[in-house]
């Protein structure tokens, strides 16, 4: 649904923008209208697009930390849940299922296999996802 929100404003603002440019008096005013238009479209179509995609999906992911380690924070509907990460070989250590169970918040027990796919796709592939029942790697959960 998402997608073809976003393909319909993205078709109706390039319309818009052409449409707009074609009451311009000569060639060139039409194509710095375009091009300042194009650019302002873009800038705004990916500021407003992020915001409107958290609202229809329920749920987004961000990182938060140094040049080294950080946290990968999930939110769903005003719940938070937050995995370790190391930044520079890319790995995000997961607790394993039974330390899952036991370390998560309730609404997030039974659902591990959603969020964690949720969650890839988000991060992008070049992040690895490691199970863990490591402390130093399990963040506390609120």
């Amino acid at each position: 649904m998402y997608r073809s929100i976003k393909n319909t404003v993205i078709l109706g603002g390039v319309f818009v923008i052409f449409v707009l440019g074609m009451y311009s008096p000569s060639w060139t005013d039409r194509l710095i209208f375009w091009g300042v238009g194009g650019i302002g479209f873009i800038i705004l179509a990916v500021l407003i697009g992020e915001r409107v995609r958290r609202v229809i999906e329920g749920y987004y992911t961000y990182m938060s930390g140094g040049a080294e380690d950080g946290d990968l924070v999930y939110k769903q509907a005003g719940n938070t849940l937050r995995l370790y990460f190391k930044r520079r070989q890319h790995i995000i250590y997961v607790p394993s299922d039974m330390k899952w169970i036991e370390v998560m918040p309730d609404w997030a027990k039974a659902n591990k296999n959603l969020i964690m796919t949720r969650i890839r796709s988000q991060v992008g592939r070049h992040w690895m996802f490691e199970d863990t029942e490591k402390r130093e790697h399990i963040l506390g959960q609120k």
